[in-house]
C-alpha cells in the first residue's frame, strides 16, 4: 500500500486521483490522504504528488462526461475534509468510469452514501457561516471577522458577502486552516497564510459591539428560556465567534 499525500487544492486532488487510477491499472494498492495527515505514524510507503494542471482538467472532464453535475458533487464532499472522503470519492468515481454511467445513481450503495454525507456536511457548513459570521471594524475602516469552520466553506460564501458588502474592504480569516478572504470593491481573492504569518487578534469591541448584545439582552426572555432548542439552532461550537455570545470587556 502506497500513501499518496496531495497539494492541499482542488487540482492537487484531482491529480492524486488521475495518478491512482494510473497506478492502479498496475496492480498498485493506493490510498490518498489529505497532507494534514501526514505527521501521523505510518507502516505504509508514502509519496507527496504535486499539482497538475493537464491531469486534474483531464479528470475533471471525465466526471462531466458521466454527469455535468458530477463534479460539483465531488467538489462539494472534497471540501467537507471528512476522515477519509478522498478515499470514498476515489471509489465513486472508479466505479463510475469501471460502469460508464453517473455513480450516483444507486441510493444503497454504501460509498455513495459516505460521499452524499459528506456533500450535505459541507452544505449545512456553507448556510451556518452565512448566518454566524460577525464582522469587527478596525481603526483602517476594514471589516474583519473569525470563522473556524468543520469544512472549507470560505471560497463558497465569499461571493455572497462579497456581493452584499461591496461598497466595503472585508477580511474573512478561517483559522482553521489559515486561509483569508479579501474582498474589496472589484473583487476578492483567498490568501493562505505562511507558517511565519502571525493573525493578529481582532479589534477590542465598540460602541456597535455592545449596542447588539443590548439588543439580545433586551428581547431576552428568561421565563421562555429554552437552553436546548437554542444549542440547536446556535450550536455551542459557533458560539467563539459571535459577538452576542461573547462577555463585554470591563
Amino acid at each position: 500500500m502506497t500513501l499518496l499525500y496531495y497539494s492541499p487544492t482542488w487540482e492537487g486532488f484531482l491529480t492524486a486521483v488521475f495518478e491512482a487510477f494510473d497506478r492502479r491499472r498496475k496492480g498498485e494498492g493506493l490510498s490518498i490522504r489529505h497532507p494534514r495527515e501526514q505527521d501521523a505514524v505510518s507502516l505504509f510507503e508514502a509519496e507527496r504528488i504535486g499539482a497538475d494542471p493537464q491531469k486534474a482538467e483531464r479528470v475533471e472532464r471525465g466526471m462531466a462526461k458521466l454527469s455535468p453535475s458530477l463534479p460539483e458533487t465531488v467538489y462539494l464532499a472534497w471540501l467537507s475534509e471528512r476522515p477519509g472522503v478522498e478515499d470514498d470519492l476515489l471509489a465513486l468515481l472508479q466505479k463510475g468510469f469501471d460502469e460508464k454511467r453517473d455513480p450516483r445513481g444507486n441510493l444503497a450503495d454504501p460509498v455513495w452514501a459516505c460521499v452524499n454525507k459528506a456533500c450535505r456536511q459541507t452544505g449545512w457548513e456553507r448556510q451556518r457561516m452565512l448566518q454566524f459570521v460577525r464582522f469587527v471594524q478596525t481603526p483602517e475602516g476594514i471589516y474583519v471577522a473569525d470563522i473556524t469552520p468543520n469544512s472549507n466553506v470560505l471560497a463558497l460564501i465569499a461571493g455572497h458577502f462579497h456581493g452584499r458588502f461591496n461598497d466595503q474592504r472585508l477580511l474573512i480569516r478561517d483559522l482553521r486552516r489559515r486561509l483569508v478572504l479579501i474582498s474589496q470593491q472589484d473583487s476578492w481573492f483567498i490568501r493562505e497564510l505562511s507558517e511565519d504569518e502571525e493573525i493578529p487578534p481582532l479589534p477590542e469591541d465598540g460602541a456597535f459591539e455592545d449596542l447588539w448584545r443590548g439588543y439580545f439582552h433586551a428581547i431576552s426572555n428568561p421565563a421562555r428560556q429554552n437552553l436546548k432548542l437554542q444549542q440547536k439552532f446556535v450550536p455551542l461550537r459557533y458560539r467563539e465567534h459571535l459577538t452576542e455570545f461573547q462577555t463585554p470587556p470591563p
